[in-house]
């Protein structure tokens, strides 16, 4: 299990979720706060360059994780359910552009608020399915693959829920699409936590992970049961990226060390008491 945080991409966007400014200094603070890699939120894909994306990486010993895509939607208003066909068109254009430069990196695609909202239009969902399925096919051809997010739902109304993520999943029935989960958002759909958490491996379809506590800060400065997630994360013996994604309060550089700080010694209280993992 790898720890990952949340970092802007150098494209122009600023999400409030991610440690935004000049990338070699981010980068540094990332690995001096202890974690191994970055998952960059990426707007604009065409004005990046992923040999220098890797360059910057490798000179601060660190690693990329995932492209999180939730501003195509949140600043461009693009969504792969989208009624108008040319906002959907946009939307497959720019994610094709990503899933471009995450083959690249090396790096799966994150599909939360990109899918987009139902907002009452029956066939929202069904457009949504069938972009996946042919951007499921575009990843999978590239050496690559997405992982679906559900999301809270306060923040979208489709697929709110790991029971629905799964489903999705299973509807698109291709090795390009994967899920993911969040913490937040599961604190929200999901009557448990650490279950909805095992549930997503014993299914066979969890490839990825954020965390941070249930007020969106930083692990460690909220409620939720940080311990008992991690706790089965190594029982089932999840090897993938662990991607803090939280409010950056009160400074990235405080967050992220609180962050990697607790994080590491809650992986470190399950290592030295597997008797008490659920």
């Amino acid at each position: 299990m790898r720890l990952a945080y949340t970092v802007a991409a150098p494209d122009g966007g600023a999400p409030a979720l991610a440690w935004c400014g000049p990338l070699h200094r981010v980068l540094d603070g990332v690995r001096d706060a202890g974690f191994q890699g970055v998952e960059l939120h990426v707007v604009a894909p065409d004005r990046l360059d992923p040999h220098d994306l890797l360059r910057q990486l490798g000179e601060a010993g660190l690693q990329p994780a995932a492209l999180c895509t939730g501003e195509v939607y949140g600043r461009d208003g693009l969504h792969l359910g989208a009624a108008d066909p040319r906002v959907r068109s946009a939307a497959l254009t720019r994610t094709r552009a990503l899933v471009d430069l995450a083959a690249a990196l090396g790096v799966p695609v994150n599909v939360g608020r990109l899918r987009g909202p139902s907002a009452g239009d029956p066939g929202a969902a069904d457009r949504a399915l069938d972009a996946l399925r042919e951007l499921a096919d575009y990843a999978a051809a590239r050496g690559t693959y997405l992982v679906l997010e559900p999301v809270n739902r306060h923040e979208l109304d489709l697929v709110n829920t790991t029971a629905e993520g799964i489903a999705w999943v299973r509807r698109v029935g291709h090795p390009g699409l994967r899920l993911m989960l969040d913490v937040y958002h599961v604190q929200l759909g999901d009557v448990s936590i650490p279950a909805a958490f095992a549930r997503a491996w014993a299914e066979g379809v969890l490839a990825h992970v954020h965390v941070c506590d249930g007020n969106r800060l930083a692990p460690g400065w909220g409620h939720l049961p940080l311990r008992d997630v991690l706790a089965v994360l190594l029982a089932v013996g999840y090897d993938g990226w662990v991607t803090v994604e939280c409010l950056q309060h009160p400074s990235p550089e405080q967050a992220a060390r609180q962050a990697a700080g607790h994080l590491r010694r809650l992986l470190e209280e399950c290592r030295e008491s597997p008797a008490a993992r659920p």
